[in-house]
């Protein structure tokens, strides 16, 4: 089959890195795979086979591909120690950190992000590894916890003077602060949050920091503008094939709909499509929300 990579498959394996990040940010998975495998396929050393796999193990992470990514992480693991890289080794674990959160695994994702913690070295991957922590914390709802690795990684962005993890960063600590009902907070974060995304031309990244935007604006009853950001935010979604991302933004419309009596039955017609769309993606936290809120049972995984 012909990659759909703009350059020939002999190219420097920089330039696949290059072109495959930039579909990865656009939310263009199924192109970005195909770069990076272009990339393995080019590359000479041990490093760029270790990176090569690092990034093909993140794009089957965001494709809800568990078994796809773990495989791939794993191999980026073994060619990193190989090569004596104890950031590239933390930056896969840091992977397989963010997939068994997706899971609702917290602690085996923290086990695994203390062990990546002590392979980091640089600021940019240990602000990575602290930003993984913080999630974790905000996700059980211990805020006290998530505040500090969230500051701890943010200062390690600004020191590395890396825009995209700040800006990750920001979009995270806007939805915790949203999560503890801080709307206030998660506002002025959030609006900071997507101009630097729109800035480092991270879309996939802009229309996540937009939906939690939405979130916001629903929270204080501002439900037109909240609706607008969110059929922008959807339409990307479903463009890019991100369950997750669909799933979510259909929880906030039902979420709308549910404080409105009349439009009770669309409620329903939202939170349900969004339990199917999670339950495909295998989010289990996701699942047992939506499963919550619709007064069901939530189906646990197999295996």
């Amino acid at each position: 089959m012909m990659s759909t990579s703009a350059l020939s498959p002999g190219a420097p394996v920089r330039a696949h890195f290059d072109r495959g990040f930039r579909l990865e940010q656009a939310g263009l998975l199924d192109r970005a795979l195909d770069a990076y495998r272009d990339a393995l396929g080019a590359s000479e050393t041990l490093l760029d086979r270790a990176e090569a796999n690092l990034r093909i193990s993140r794009v089957f992470r965001s494709m809800n591909r568990w078994a796809d990514s773990k495989l791939a992480a794993s191999e980026a693991i073994q060619l990193a120690e190989q090569a004596g890289s104890g950031d590239l080794i933390a930056e896969a674990m840091n992977i397989e950190v963010g997939a068994l959160q997706v899971q609702g695994y917290y602690e085996a994702a923290d086990a695994v992000a203390l062990r990546a913690l002590e392979h980091a070295s640089s600021p940019r991957v240990r602000g990575i590894t602290l930003q993984n922590l913080g999630r974790g914390a905000a996700e059980r709802g211990d805020f006290a916890t998530s505040d500090r690795y969230f500051d701890e990684s943010i200062r390690c962005f600004r020191l590395a003077n890396y825009d995209l993890g700040l800006a990750i960063a920001l979009v995270n600590v806007a939805r915790a602060a949203l999560d503890r009902g801080d709307v206030q907070r998660a506002m002025d974060l959030g609006h900071e949050a997507i101009a630097l995304a729109r800035r480092v031309n991270a879309l996939d990244l802009l229309l996540t920091g937009v939906q939690n935007q939405a979130a916001a604006y629903a929270a204080i009853g501002r439900h037109e503008l909240a609706e607008a950001l969110l059929t922008e935010a959807l339409g990307h979604f479903t463009s890019a094939g991100n369950l997750v991302r669909q799933a979510e933004c259909l929880e906030i419309m039902g979420e709308l709909s549910a404080q409105r009596p009349e439009d009770a039955d669309t409620a329903t017609r939202c939170f349900t499509r969004a339990l199917t769309l999670a339950a495909s993606a295998n989010d289990q936290v996701l699942v047992e929300r939506l499963s919550k809120r619709l007064g069901v049972r939530a189906e646990k995984p197999a295996g």
